[in-house]
């Protein structure tokens, strides 16, 4: 078999037939390993199943009952309630949700259910009722399968879990669950959630009465699937538990079987993230073949499962806590993972009881390497959610900032000649300027008048707006007695050119920007700090090396600085990866950024033509910047260049603020970017996006806080 080529459904039966299954585990293992190397995930779940009794009366279920018989049960709302109550500070995972089909569990059931669940147990992923269930309350209500979905979306559901789909051949499955849907109703069911964006899992319960052609069908039915809508998080394999069961089979399958079926579904599933054993039915040495030999999914603790132990599942074979399942993984040399069953690491790390030991630590922190995977390789909603859990743990989870300023530019003017800007002309255009000391004084009065809380004074290298022109612009503004404005002005690269025209240390031109009024400097200039991106847009600005040392001078003699990335300008991902590291670099060293700032390029009117970065683009960098800059507190949102709704997406990418209303802002414009915004929309954008919009300071001190469903 060719490692390049893609296995056929005839190749995986000869494989699952034929391969030695040392072979088997061999393959699997290499594949698992490309795509986890020895991370190996696990949930922390409390199984909620609210009825035993079920219309459907498969042969191949332990777990219904007749409605008379003593074990039956079903739990009203406030029963099932009541469990949930009981799981709230457990720091779980997810809670999974199924049942039996009874009328009594119709639609506002569930829907009831799962509000609550999400009131009480807030992060925690509600993974409910499988594709039998969703058919059946279709069928029910005389709903469309999607209208059904949409309804339990909107009430909290995250995601469905794979049960149900057993074997898909008909004639196994009228054998098994002769009134269960069929296969293809099953795969519809999947296919329709995954249109609407709900992520799902797979299953197959294998060691019945099914042939190998059958379990290769049932899998090439599944890849065939994510092939169309990759909605599929993970396949998890079910070995038959046949004690309880109605079904004429004395047992169900041996080491074996299991370890070829899942050995198979690792190399046969190229397109599955991950491929999943549940602990709870597994011996545990045989549970760790299985994850040597494709598997990275332990399943978990699975507090109160049911369904397995009807069918013999003995209790030693459950994982009581987290920790014991991470010192079980640890034992067999793999690296545990705790998240939830679409893969977001929790978002709260105490002490899970029963456990009593300290919790799982954090995750480590990124090298460059895996940066450039997760930019490359993560989906970026993925990509999103883990920068957004991340940042939930770094601010405020309930509030995004804004600060209200004003952008003043003092000349078009510059000698750089960057390729990638539309804003600078030569000396002599005829649409050059710079603006006089009292025009500069009386738009920072304005600002004031209008509520601003900080300037920013930019411009172009013109040696006519040298180091004494500012002295002299800032102790004017400084004598204005605005002491509400922060003076946040002059990037590295206006100061470096300062310092050439007097011949001046870096330092003697700060501290002299510093008593003239200077309060702090903002990130600009850096684009990618790669010099040999550097050359090629900007060949006449300072060096990356000298960008960072000039931020280094100013953060040691205690101001206080932002960082920007303009992307987009043909750099690797690699190069934007070393940009982001170096800021981190710096940033241990001196603590001296508050905020880090991505744009991407507006190529309309520049000598440098590029395709726009996509929305999906920014919402990648976004939130990588997020994961990789762990030291810097603020990822700041650019609605000037990516637009009101893409930075109010930010605030739920990684991105904690929202940046600046602007009420004057011409560099970006000359670039071909329109957006216009005021305070009051600013507001609204965070409030939608279920935040509280806190206005701050240029130092992120909280000034007012406006509540959601709070006016004035």
């Amino acid at each position: 078999m060719s490692s390049a080529k893609r296995l056929s459904p005839t190749e995986a039966l000869d494989l699952l037939i034929r391969a030695e299954t040392a072979e088997l585990i061999g393959l699997a293992d290499q594949a698992r390993r490309k795509m986890h190397g020895r991370r190996t995930y696990f949930v922390h779940s409390l199984n909620l199943n609210p009825s035993n009794i079920c219309e459907n009366r498969c042969t191949l279920c332990a777990f219904w009952r007749e409605t008379e018989h003593t074990d039956a049960y079903t739990m009203t709302i406030e029963q099932a309630c009541r469990h949930i109550d009981q799981a709230a500070g457990w720091n779980l995972t997810d809670l999974h949700i199924v049942g039996g089909l009874v009328p009594e569990l119709n639609l506002e059931y569930y829907e009831s259910l799962f509000a609550y669940g999400r009131k009480v147990l807030g992060d925690v992923l509600i993974q409910g009722i499988t594709a039998v269930e969703v058919d059946y309350l279709a069928s029910l209500e005389g709903l469309s399968i999607v209208d059904v979905l949409k309804r339990l979306q909107d009430a909290g559901l995250g995601a469905i879990p794979g049960g149900g789909a057993e074997i898909f051949n008909p004639d196994v499955r009228a054998k098994i669950c002769e009134n269960k849907i069929s296969g293809r109703a099953w795969l519809d069911v999947h296919a329709r959630a995954h249109e609407i964006g709900i992520p799902t899992n797979a299953t197959m319960l294998f060691g019945h009465l099914e042939t190998p052609g059958d379990i290769v069908d049932h899998l090439a039915s599944l890849r065939d699937l994510q092939d169309r809508t990759g909605g599929f998080g993970a396949f998890v394999a079910l070995p038959f538990h046949a004690d309880g069961t109605r079904l004429n089979v004395d047992r169900g399958p041996a080491g074996h079987t299991t370890v070829r079926t899942v050995a198979l579904a690792r190399i046969f599933l190229d397109n599955f993230p991950h491929v999943r054993v549940l602990a709870n039915y597994l011996d545990r040495k045989l549970l760790g073949v299985l994850l040597s030999g494709g598997a990275d999914d332990a399943g978990g603790t699975s507090i109160d499962e049911r369904i397995a132990k009807s069918a013999g599942a003995p209790d030693k074979q459950k994982f009581s806590a987290t920790d014991e399942m991470a010192e079980f993984l640890e034992g067999l040399g793999f690296e545990p993972m705790l998240v939830n069953s679409i893969y977001e690491p929790p978002a709260a790390t105490a002490p899970l009881p029963p456990a009593e030991t300290p919790c799982i630590p954090p995750l480590a922190r990124l090298s460059a390497d895996s940066a450039i995977a997760l930019h490359d390789k993560a989906p970026f909603w993925q990509l999103g959610q883990l920068a957004h859990e991340k940042r939930l743990k770094m601010n405020d989870p309930s509030t995004a900032t804004f600060v209200i300023d004003r952008n003043i530019s003092v000349t078009n003017i510059c000698q750089t000649g960057c390729r990638f800007c539309a804003f600078h002309v030569d000396p002599g255009d005829e649409r050059a300027f710079v603006l006089s000391i009292d025009e500069i004084a009386e738009k920072v009065s304005g600002a004031a008048r209008a509520g601003a809380t900080q300037v920013l004074l930019q411009g172009g290298l013109n040696p006519r707006t040298d180091l004494a022109f500012y002295e002299k612009v800032f102790s004017t503004i400084k004598a204005l007695g605005l002491s509400d404005i922060c003076v946040h002005s002059l990037s590295p690269t206006e100061i470096g050119y300062l310092a050439a025209l007097d011949d001046l240390p870096v330092a003697d031109v700060l501290g002299r920007l510093r008593e003239a009024g200077l309060d702090s400097l903002p990130g600009g200039g850096a684009e990618i700090l790669v010099d040999e991106v550097r050359q090629r847009v900007s060949p006449r600005k300072v060096s990356a090396d000298r960008w960072l040392e000039i931020m280094r001078t100013a953060q040691k003699m205690g101001f206080k600085t932002t960082a920007t990335m303009v992307y987009g300008l043909g750099e690797t991902t690699a190069q934007r990866v070393e940009h982001l590291i170096r800021l981190r670099d710096l940033q241990d060293e001196t603590g001296g950024f508050t905020a880090f700032i991505p744009w991407s390029y507006q190529p309309a009117n520049t000598q440098l033509p590029m395709a726009p970065q996509s929305g999906v683009d920014y919402l990648r960098i976004v939130a990588l910047a997020r994961l990789v800059l762990d030291n810097i507190p603020h990822i700041q949102a650019g609605w000037v260049t990516e637009g009101p709704d893409m930075a109010q997406l930010a605030l739920s990418f990684g991105a904690d603020d929202f940046g600046g209303v602007l009420m004057e802002e011409h560099v970006v414009r000359a670039a071909g970017a329109s957006y216009f915004i005021t305070a009051d929309q600013v507001i609204s954008l965070i409030h939608e996006a279920e935040f509280d919009a806190a206005q701050r300071t240029t130092q992120y001190e909280i000034l007012h806080v406006h509540q959601r469903g709070v006016t004035g």
